[in-house]
């Protein structure tokens, strides 16, 4: 039965391994039947193998994958991650940063691509974030959880100062000077404004095999309109007086700004407006005009309408108007005061605050000058010692002293007695000849010269004064000079004592020494001379965001409480210093660009402007040939928004990554293990039939 079995069966199987064959096989040999078992068996058994083999296969490539493999294009081979990192994040805070694109301000782009750039960090790796403007401020040393560097992050505001890239780049250095054993990394996350640029050194040879990345914000082109600068041209400003105000703006866009409107705000109140239309990349200047209505310190600003960069659209200024400047000129007799005198009559007509009063030398005394802000000397030969303590007194109480030396000066007087403390500057000899007109000196308007003489020296030659004598006039430490003559000696200089200051002139005011008496120079060269002795000594300083600022108050006792306040409200006390013989207010730092005041017990007793470095306002982005010159073109990358950050920056530190090429053989492979694992037997029997059956015949 078994055999009957058998022969119905053994054959049914070899036709199913043999289908299509037409030539049958013998299936009478038993030794046939038993190497066909084994053949079967053999085939089974490699078939498992290729199974166990394609499944280990996929399980390794599987596991590889979640390891991250990295391999380097370089001699360097496959990448090691056993190396962690040392990574200095230069982060731009300055006020160009601010700008607004279409997809919000470039601030919050390049906060967001830090924040993502430092999500690829591991724990070990270390990182320092150093946000940066005018300064570094480099925070905490980051290894571990990153969680309290990206609060940090997430709480950084922009500020108001001009970038110094070298400053920041000098912290990075220190830092990863000390990482040599890391793979180190400089990534710089900035607006990339052209202010700063020429003034970075070369850096190639900067930290070697250090991989230089920065940050390349969203590139649109950033039109805007700043204004550049203000001055107060007067001389002379009075309450009821016409002031004008010249205003320096700038469009750097390349687009005409047709329609733009200044205006110009006193006390918070608009008092006049102009259309201006600057062209592209052009500066235009304008000026505004307005009276003043009251005296004392008046505080006002420009403004143009607002743009995608609205910290620049205005700039600040604070002017001292006085109630009154009261002059006394003395001299010897009549002549020595008859030109002072008269030039000064004339000045006072278009001046109301001045008021002139003239006497005799001998009639000097602590009455005669009381109340006087500005003493004007003419021809001083001598004074006894009372008289010379007295000149002393005035002038460190807050007196302003102009000398005019005489043509019979006693010099040892001037050097021994007048002179030291009060100006230290010695006369020596008489230099030229009175007796020759056909030599003399022009005043140098080439060389450098006070701001009181601006506009004063660009005359003719015929129309300049003479000075066919003088006498040498000798500085010594912390003498300041107003204008030089031709041949560089000084012809005018200017002296602090306490509180006060000293004015001395080379030349006496005799028509033998100097025809600058009836020069035209001569009437607005001293009415602004008395200006300036009798105006706080700060009144024309404007500071920029970021720096420090010293104030000199007039009749303000050292013991007083000076508090100062910024212009958003905060409120700083502050104390004073003695630099030179001379105490001054100090705010080690301004922070916010407007109107600063300083007040005694609650009163303004002080204004100042603090503007913005307009250079940062320039911000046509600097090119990338540029940035590659600085750092080396083999080893500085850009990111820009929207890149693949892991590849760009992991590639390159530890080599491509292949964890996608594992996955994707293991998924080749899966699909081999199941077509190995389904496929119909009867394919591969018949096959192996067909080479028994050979055996066999």
């Amino acid at each position: 039965m078994l055999v009957g079995l058998a022969t119905v069966v053994i054959p049914l199987a070899i036709h199913l391994l043999h289908r299509g064959r037409t030539r049958p096989l013998p299936f009478s040999n038993l030794e046939f039947l038993r190497r066909l078992h084994h053949s079967r068996m053999r085939r089974v058994r490699l078939r498992q193998w290729l199974i166990l083999l394609l499944r280990t296969l996929i399980i390794l490539l599987i596991t590889t994958a979640f390891a991250r493999p990295a391999f380097q294009d370089d001699a360097s081979g496959w990448g090691s991650s056993s190396v962690p990192a040392a990574a200095a994040f230069l982060f731009d805070r300055s006020y160009s940063t601010t700008y607004h694109l279409p997809t919000g301000r470039l601030f919050e782009q390049l906060q967001a691509q830090l924040l993502a750039t430092l999500d690829l960090f591991e724990n070990r790796d270390e990182v320092l974030l150093i946000p940066f403007a005018s300064s570094p401020t480099p925070l905490e040393n980051t290894v571990g959880d990153k969680t309290p560097l990206q609060d940090q992050i997430r709480e950084l505001l922009p500020t108001e100062e001009s970038t110094d890239l070298e400053k920041a780049l000098q912290s990075a250095a220190r830092y990863l000077d000390e990482k040599q054993q890391s793979n180190r990394e400089v990534f710089l996350f900035t607006d990339l404004a052209q202010h700063n640029w020429s003034e970075v050194a070369n850096r190639r040879d900067w930290l070697p095999n250090t991989t230089v990345y920065i940050g390349v914000p969203e590139i649109t082109e950033r039109a805007n309109i700043h204004i550049d600068d203000v001055r107060i041209s007067s001389w002379m400003p009075a309450a009821g007086n016409k002031l004008t105000v010249q205003v320096a703006l700038t469009n750097s866009s390349t687009q005409s700004a047709k329609g733009t409107f200044l205006d110009l705000y006193i006390d918070d109140k608009r008092v006049s407006r102009q259309e201006v239309n600057p062209g592209p990349g052009e500066q235009v200047r304008v000026e505004l005009r307005a009276t003043p209505r009251r005296a004392g310190h008046l505080a006002g600003y420009v403004e143009i309408d607002d743009d995608d960069l609205p910290l620049d659209n205005r700039r600040y200024f604070a002017l001292y108007i006085p109630e009154a400047i009261n002059l006394l000129i003395l001299g010897n007799q009549p002549s020595d005061i008859y030109f002072p005198r008269r030039a000064l009559t004339t000045a006072a007509l278009s001046d109301p605050t001045l008021n002139i009063g003239s006497g005799f030398l001998d009639d000097l005394d602590a009455a005669t000058l009381q109340g006087v802000h500005v003493l004007l000397l003419c021809n001083l030969q001598r004074l006894n010692a009372e008289k010379t303590a007295l000149l002393h007194e005035f002038v460190a109480a807050g007196g302003g002293l102009i000398i005019f030396p005489s043509p019979q000066s006693e010099l040892n007087y001037y050097n021994r007695s007048l002179l030291p403390g009060l100006a230290p500057a010695l006369f020596k000899e008489v230099l030229g000849n009175p007796a020759d007109k056909t030599v003399f000196q022009l005043l140098d308007p080439d060389r450098p010269h006070h701001p009181l003489f601006q506009g004063l020296l660009q005359q003719k030659s015929e129309d300049q004064p003479h000075f066919y004598a003088s006498f040498e006039l000798t500085p010594k430490n912390n003498l300041q000079p107003l204008v030089y003559f031709a041949d560089g000696r000084l012809a005018l200089a200017q002296a602090w004592k306490q509180r006060g200051r000293t004015v001395l002139f080379a030349t006496p005011l005799s028509p033998h020494w100097t025809d600058l008496p009836i020069k035209g120079l001569f009437v607005p060269m001293l009415h602004r001379l008395i200006r300036h002795l009798s105006l706080p000594p700060d009144h024309r300083a404007s500071y920029q965001v970021g720096q420090r600022v010293h104030r000199y108050l007039d009749d303000i006792s050292i013991e007083s409480t000076i508090k100062a306040e910024s212009p958003g409200g905060n409120r700083l006390l502050i104390s004073p210093e003695l630099v030179e013989n001379r105490y001054f207010w100090k705010i080690p730092q301004v922070d916010e660009s407007g109107l600063w005041r300083l007040l005694k017990d609650g009163a303004v007793v002080d204004i100042f402007p603090v503007n913005l470095d307009t250079r940062e306002s320039l911000l046509t982005p600097v090119g990338r040939d540029r940035l590659q010159q600085i750092f080396g073109a083999e080893r500085t990358h850009f990111i820009q928004p929207g890149d693949n950050l892991r590849e760009e920056i992991l590639g390159r530190r530890y080599g491509r990554e292949l964890w996608r090429e594992c996955l994707v053989l293991a998924l080749v492979l899966l699909v081999l293990e199941l077509w190995a694992a389904h496929r119909p037997h009867g394919r591969f029997e018949q096959s192996a039939a067909r080479k028994d059956g050979g055996l066999n015949k």
